[in-house]
């Protein structure tokens, strides 16, 4: 039974962090179109090649944030005993 528990919370978090970083990206995304935040300053004949750099390297960073709290619920709970 409490594996049961812990996996069903474990889907729980997977699913928070999950809607987490789509709303993370969201925000990026908008911030991006509108030109707000690091995305305001970009002026000149290569403001959308940087806006979009930028944008490219807020994104990956999300994802691998977001890889690394998958893989910490994938591993099993330290410090319970098997007998």
């Amino acid at each position: 039974m409490a594996s049961g528990f812990m996996g069903y919370f474990k889907y729980k978090e997977r699913s928070f962090y999950l809607q987490q970083t789509g709303d993370a990206i969201e925000s990026e995304w908008e911030a991006l179109e509108a030109g707000v935040g690091r995305y305001k300053d970009t002026n000149g004949p290569e403001a959308e090649e940087k806006m979009l750099a930028l944008f490219s390297d807020k994104i990956h960073r999300l994802k691998s944030e977001q890889k690394k709290r998958q893989q910490s619920l994938d591993q099993p709970e330290s410090g319970t005993s098997k007998e």
